[in-house]
């Protein structure tokens, strides 16, 4: 008597052999385009979620660290003349040496945008 697996594999076999050579070449075809398509999925999957972690690490710092350093003095707040000791106050930042990032500029959008609204438990209202 045969073993459960060589029973699927015979019965396998036979099928197969009714089948036409195209016909094989065609499910053959079909089993690697549905594994490519799964594999690309996952892969596609797998980007997303670690483009998500990525993008939420950068925007919990922005929270925590809302500024950064001045790309124009480098964060000294000022210029120095060439001659002497007199100096001159970065005109971006004020004179800070500090700049908003560009996430807490976006958390900034959200924040004006969603107390834009009206709250539904305001008496306000009609």
């Amino acid at each position: 008597m045969l073993s459960h697996a060589a029973t699927a594999t015979h019965i396998t076999t036979t099928h197969r052999s009714d089948l036409g050579s195209g016909q094989i070449d065609a499910a053959a075809t079909l089993t690697a385009t549905i594994h490519t398509t799964i594999h690309t999925a996952a892969l596609a999957a797998t980007v997303l979620l670690i483009v998500t972690a990525v993008v939420g690490f950068y925007l919990l710092t922005c929270l925590i660290w809302p500024f950064g350093k001045c790309h124009r003095c480098k964060g000294v707040g000022k210029f120095k003349a060439p001659i002497g000791k007199a100096f001159r106050h970065c005109g971006k930042c004020d004179g800070s040496g500090l700049r908003v990032r560009t996430g807490r500029h976006f958390i900034n959008h959200l924040r004006a945008v969603r107390g834009a609204g009206q709250n539904s438990t305001s008496k306000g209202g009609k």
